[in-house]
């Protein structure tokens, strides 16, 4: 009894030992995770540099197109402001009983 069960562990362990990795497996495995780790870097960095430009690009647009040009303001400053009227309803008198 002992001799078959002997073999069938046998057999089984015979059948999975060429499937388990070996060391170069490893070391091809290790590799190439490093590989991968190290261009998922570059281009972390290269995009969070884009977006600082990017950004930067946008500011810079933003306070040309916000800025009040030379002309608006001259204008403004020749013309004084109108005054402000407000008109009020006349009281009407209560009718008298």
């Amino acid at each position: 009894m002992d001799n078959e069960r002997f073999a069938a562990l046998e057999a089984h362990y015979n059948t999975i030992l060429p499937t388990l990795a070996t060391k170069a497996d490893i070391e091809a495995l290790r590799a190439e995770m490093h590989k991968m780790s190290a261009d998922t870097h570059k281009w972390m960095v290269a995009s969070l540099i884009g977006l600082f430009i990017g950004f930067g690009g946008l500011g810079i647009t933003l306070s040309q197109i916000l800025k009040p040009t030379a002309q608006a303001t001259t204008q403004m400053s020749a013309q004084p402001p109108q005054p402000i009227i407000i008109y009020l309803p006349q009281p009407t008198a209560a009718p008298q009983k």
